[in-house]
């Protein structure tokens, strides 16, 4: 029975497994099925060069989302973007310089120094196909930033609710206005060092009480800080992701320029590119 009742739980454990990586990977492809429709428009802008040297680029975004990223040795320089964001290259030769930009409907691009376009739409959508790794790595970060800003908050509101924690204190007014009525007593007529230990034991009482007032606002305190401490694990994960995303990225432009700048020499051999 024992060997038995061992299967049965690792098959669960199994189906527990099977049942959340099922789920992971049914959120994963969502967010990638999202991704095509909302880059349809997009213009993906490659800057490469070939002397060695590596791509400085200005970015600007002012839309709903401009996204780059670089190769390894940064040679290379990706912008995948809306209408309002631009991106362009800084200091780079003119004929070390390829600059190629993915229009919906038109590749726009400068090789050896010549500027070409092509509206062939097959080339277009062999060229845009190029991209999709990034488009899907793009959503991810996306994703994952949206999460990031989501714990943002929880940590603002928890801050908030330390700054503003209160305890109930009870009245102790009366004990005070004894303690105020035996200093001026005591003042009055002098007092022995008896009288003056009595005081000080009703002024300590009084702090003691106080004391615990603060330890309980501190625990309050103390549990919302752990929450906090929770949250910035949880915010250093996502940047773990994020981080492991973005070396991807890295890993994937060199790649995708080279495949860009073979499709685009071709087309520039065949006539398929016209000179502009």
């Amino acid at each position: 029975m024992k060997s038995n009742t061992l299967l049965l739980s690792d098959w669960a454990a199994r189906a527990r497994f099977a049942a959340a990586i099922f789920v992971a990977g049914a959120i994963v492809v969502a967010a990638y099925a999202q991704a095509p429709s909302k880059y349809a428009n997009d213009t993906f802008t490659v800057i490469s060069r070939s002397d060695g040297g590596h791509v400085h680029v200005h970015l600007r975004g002012r839309g709903d989302h401009c996204w780059a990223t670089t190769s390894d040795d940064r040679d290379v320089a990706i912008s995948i973007g809306d209408d309002l964001c631009t991106s362009s290259p800084e200091d780079v030769p003119d004929d070390a310089l390829v600059f190629a930009r993915v229009m919906p409907a038109k590749i726009a691009f400068r090789l050896s120094g010549h500027s070409y376009s092509i509206n062939d739409a097959q080339t277009v959508k062999t060229a845009r196909s190029l991209f999709d790794p990034l488009i899907n790595i793009e959503a991810q970060q996306s994703e994952l930033g949206a999460r990031q800003r989501e714990l943002g908050e929880k940590q603002r509101g928890l801050g908030n609710q330390q700054r503003q924690v209160k305890v109930s204190v009870p009245d102790m007014s009366t004990d005070f206005q004894k303690v105020e009525a035996d200093a001026k007593r005591l003042s009055a007529q002098g007092a022995t060092q008896s009288q003056l230990g009595d005081l000080q034991s009703e002024l300590g009482d009084l702090q003691s009480r106080i004391g615990d007032l603060q330890s309980k606002a501190g625990e309050v305190q103390s549990k919302l800080g752990d929450q906090q401490s929770d949250l910035g694990d949880q915010q250093s994960r996502l940047g773990d992701q994020q981080s492991a995303l973005g070396d991807q990225a890295e890993k994937l432009s060199a790649g995708i320029s080279r495949k860009l700048q073979s499709l685009l020499s071709q087309a520039v051999k065949s006539g398929l590119a016209k000179p502009e």
